[in-house]
């Protein structure tokens, strides 16, 4: 943690004052995302993430793709188990001005930013899972698995996804659907995606 002397309180949340990272309350409010509106912007200047259990995908003009995962490490729970299962398949809202920097950490890493669900994932968790699942984040970290976060093992990586994300600096679509074997292992059989 920095020295009392070194924080910086108009810059609360910046690289300067890192933020220690508790996990989350289990009793945080949902915040559910608006979808991204991109009516009106250039479509060269619009990015959307994808994430596919394997790669988390920038999709733009300039595409790039970060190593990345969510769940257990042994893959053995359902995107349907509460805070255990890998991030819900589904549409998510990213917003860079809730980037969270942190004392670096095995589990966390250095960022972290919330996984704001839009009204259809929140729907299909509610009538498949018959749970709402919350406090998920994007974030770094060096030991994999997580409890429904998606998580950058790599340091270098980590540091490029959240730069891009701060340097794009407007709210960005993420959407989570799992391919191959992670498809099979994390997909709730009842509720195809």
């Amino acid at each position: 943690m920095p020295e009392q002397s070194d924080f910086d309180p108009s810059a609360i949340n910046s690289p300067r004052n890192r933020l220690p990272a508790p996990p989350p309350d289990t009793s945080e409010d949902l915040v559910i995302g608006e979808p991204v509106d991109t009516t009106g912007i250039d479509a060269a200047l619009v990015a959307r993430l994808a994430f596919d259990g394997y790669k988390l995908r920038w999709v733009a003009a300039q595409p790039k793709e970060w190593t990345a995962f969510s769940g257990l490490a042994d893959e053995s729970a359902r995107e349907s188990k509460q805070d255990i299962g890998p991030t819900p398949q589904g549409h998510f809202t990213i917003n860079p001005a809730d980037i969270q920097y942190l004392e670096p950490g095995a589990d966390w890493g250095s960022h972290r930013v919330r996984l704001q669900p839009v009204a259809a994932t929140v729907n299909r968790m509610r009538d498949c899972f018959k749970l709402i699942r919350t406090g998920m984040y994007i974030h770094g970290g060096g030991v994999k698995g997580t409890k429904g976060c998606i998580e950058l093992n790599d340091d270098t990586e980590e540091k490029a996804f959240f730069d891009a994300l701060a340097a794009y600096g407007s709210p960005i679509d993420l959407e989570v659907k799992y391919t191959g074997a992670r498809e099979r292992a994390y997909e709730e059989a009842a509720c195809p995606y």
